[in-house]
């Protein structure tokens, strides 16, 4: 495993990983149960995966990451949590805070959590957000519940990423979780250079969706930005908009979307979600093997950067 610096934390943290949420949510939109998750996170630890993200809104993730890390010492991994901020257009107290920080100690049978984001917040609710809750984030931060502070983006909103551009320069977060992908490459632009500026640490969410699994919907997205001028039409082949990608370092677009995420040197590092060991060892395996020539790594960041546009679905 590599490892790498979480910005101004000083942590040290795995490239690779390991989420709760997305689709799967560690298996249980498949059923799966705390036997056959327990497995999963213990395959992570054996990988060297030391950086676990979760939150309340995943289901039952807490808990059962809470108990399939029982006996593993505290020290060895960096557990990291959120609070929802905003619900049906209003912003929550910071009591709500408090007591969800309180709910997810307990669930995680832990008595610190190591990064607690403010999650989701869109551009508009970036101000009320910090106004009502960043004073209770500094709160349980100063009671030791909580080491270090961070916040979440909109992915499937913020095509701009304007949350992270407005943050990133009053330096009130120590980390930043962010969308980034070979079709959504819009941060290696701003937020990437923004966060190296003020060593945030940068964790990447979104490596891998669902349109980078299916080659028809690729062309659909591709051809959709092309008929809106966003894409010139002969920047990549219409046919196979990601087929130039691939070569001896990766044979397949998940492969070569992991080592495109983990490529910039401001990332710390790359989120997967999963609920088969055997998908958690091809994406370990993906990550860490060779790297993107870099003039593929360029060509992405100069053909999909400005079209900003995060393609999600």
């Amino acid at each position: 495993m590599e490892y790498r610096r979480l910005g101004k934390t000083d942590l040290r943290v795995s490239l690779l990983g390991l989420g709760s949420g997305g689709k799967s949510k560690l298996g249980q939109t498949h059923g799966m149960e705390q036997s056959e998750i327990t497995p999963i996170v213990r395959r992570a630890l054996d990988l060297g995966v030391n950086f676990i993200d979760t939150a309340p809104g995943y289901d039952e993730s807490e808990a059962l990451l809470g108990t399939a890390l029982e006996g593993v010492p505290r020290d060895s991994y960096v557990m990291c949590t959120k609070f929802w901020p905003v619900r049906k257009e209003k912003v929550f107290t910071a009591a709500d805070l408090h007591a969800s920080v309180d709910r997810s100690l307990k669930r995680l049978k832990t008595d610190t959590l190591d990064v607690l984001y403010l999650h989701g917040v869109a551009p508009k609710w970036v101000e009320p957000s910090l106004e009502a809750l960043y004073p209770a984030m500094q709160e349980v931060q100063q009671a030791g519940k909580v080491r270090f502070l961070g916040i979440t983006e909109t992915f499937a909103e913020d095509d701009q990423h304007l949350t992270m551009q407005a943050v990133l320069p009053r330096d009130l977060f120590d980390v930043v979780m962010v969308g980034y992908n070979v079709l959504s490459a819009a941060p290696a632009l701003t937020v990437l250079p923004l966060a190296q500026q003020h060593d945030v640490g940068v964790v990447i969410m979104c490596a891998v969706r669902g349109v980078l699994l299916n080659q028809e919907r690729i062309r659909e997205v591709v051809g959709e930005w092309m008929d809106a001028g966003l894409l010139a039409r002969d920047a990549v082949p219409a046919d196979d908009p990601l087929g130039w990608v691939l070569g001896p370092w990766a044979d397949t677009i998940p492969t070569a979307a992991y080592k495109f995420a983990a490529d910039h040197a401001a990332v710390s590092t790359v989120l997967t979600g999963t609920g088969r060991v055997a998908h958690l060892d091809a994406n370990a395996e993906a990550i860490l093997g060779g790297k993107l020539p870099p003039e593929i790594v360029d060509r992405l960041i100069q053909t999909f950067g400005p079209v900003s546009r995060n393609a999600s679905f």
